[in-house]
């Protein structure tokens, strides 16, 4: 997967262990289902992260684009979670 500078995945659940390992650049990930930027950490080049199966999470290509590799066991999918509206 590549992200460009900037780009941003929201908040996201996949049904399997998701196993993440950064090929390039910085990946800042955050865990909820609310894209919250104070709470992301930053995962650098050669570092991997783990997203358990059916946990909402999110990533960031804050500090400029960024190359990962993700793996998981399928069948597969991705659903996403939708924005809270403000009250």
């Amino acid at each position: 997967m590549k992200l460009a500078a900037g780009g941003k995945i929201p908040p996201h659940t996949h049904p399997d262990e998701r196993v993440t390992t950064v090929l390039s650049g910085t990946l800042f990930v955050g865990f909820g289902a609310t894209f919250d930027e104070t709470g992301m950490v930053s995962i650098p080049t050669g570092a991997v992260y783990v997203a358990p199966a059916q946990t909402p999470h999110y990533v960031w290509a804050k500090d400029g684009a960024v190359s990962y590799q993700e793996m998981g066991i399928g069948p597969t999918g991705t659903s996403f979670i939708p924005a809270k509206s403000p009250p």
